[in-house]
């Protein structure tokens, strides 16, 4: 009997290759949006620096163009933090996106996959079937083949 052939292969293979690339596409995304709650966190502290520090010189009594120099970098650094706040949603959103991407290629995959399975176990079953239906002929063959007498010998010798 012939070996198994999948029709679908070719397709199979294809979506296996969309899901790899779309699981790719998730880690850089996310990789992004890390790097994106970095660069939030790494502002968030350095405003806080920034307002201990124009705390501290409130409290030493430094000049009004020491303070206004340290409340404009301060309000630098808030736009600085709402930007990358910005960022980091957007990444957050582009996560959830390629997450379902991901999530369909994999879906499409395990579908053709489990058909797949079916047909395979279904080409296993005929092959089965085609080779006890070879092994009953050949015990008919074989059992056809014997003269009464021989049967009949063998049974009386046991």
């Amino acid at each position: 009997m012939k070996s198994f052939r999948f029709p679908l292969q070719s397709l199979r293979v294809l979506r296996e290759q969309k899901e790899q690339a779309a699981q790719k596409h998730y880690a850089e995304v996310l990789r992004a949006c890390e790097d994106a709650a970095a660069r939030v966190k790494a502002a968030g502290d350095e405003l806080s620096a920034s307002w201990t520090t124009l705390g501290k010189e409130l409290s030493a009594g430094v000049t009004a163009m020491e303070l206004l120099r340290t409340r404009a970098w301060c309000n630098a650094l808030e736009l600085r933090l709402r930007e990358r706040t910005s960022i980091l949603e957007q990444a957050r959103l582009a996560v959830d996106a390629v997450w379902q991407e991901m999530l369909n290629a994999t879906r499409d995959r395990e579908a053709l996959d489990r058909y797949y399975k079916k047909n395979r176990r279904s080409h296993e079953r005929k092959v089965q079937t085609e080779e006890q239906k070879q092994m009953d002929e050949l015990a008919m063959r074989t059992a056809d083949s014997r003269s009464p007498l021989e049967f009949a010998g063998h049974v009386k010798g046991d």
